[in-house]
């Protein structure tokens, strides 16, 4: 069905009507929202890796600090927030790795960030059990394979996926 040169211009006549806010809820309405996923890379000055023990997770529990960006807040403030929320410790340096798509309902970004000298994590023994920092053959041995993989591409061993 095509649509008629005089039905384009009534749209375009409403849809400037309607004004911002109506606009974007009506965009909102007509496309897909989605989740966005952050993982990170957290190394220390020594170069040691930040390994966490997942409470919630099934299969393998340890993987690197991750969580969801809440609304409004970009993906690098959304890893230092949770790293914070999850270990106490205040992170710099975050930058984005990679975005990858093609789950259903979410993207992945994976970032890098590094701790201050002298950072000892601390479990919130909520969500997290154990956080530790350990050197990077020994997060190869415990992280979940999907955390492997990332960590290698941060590291230049590894191509995205």
């Amino acid at each position: 069905m095509r649509i008629s040169e005089r039905a384009h211009a009534t749209a375009a006549a409403l849809w400037r009507r309607a004004g911002g806010r109506l606009q974007w809820r009506l965009v909102r309405w007509r496309n897909a929202t989605f989740l966005v996923g952050l993982t990170g890379v957290v190394r220390d000055p020594a170069g040691r890796v930040l390994v966490l023990e997942h409470r919630y997770w099934m299969g393998n529990t340890c993987g690197l600090p991750s969580g969801y960006a809440v609304r409004r807040e970009t993906w690098e403030a959304g890893l230092a927030r949770e790293v914070r929320e999850e270990t106490g410790i205040e992170v710099s340096d975050v930058a984005v790795v990679c975005v990858r798509s093609g789950f259903e309902g979410r993207i992945e970004v994976l970032l890098t960030a590094t701790a201050p000298q002298g950072a000892e994590p601390r479990a919130d023994g909520g969500e997290v059990l154990v956080a530790a920092f350990v050197d990077v053959s020994e997060a190869r041995a415990r992280l979940r394979a999907e955390h492997v993989r990332m960590l290698d591409l941060v590291l230049g061993a590894g191509e995205p996926a």
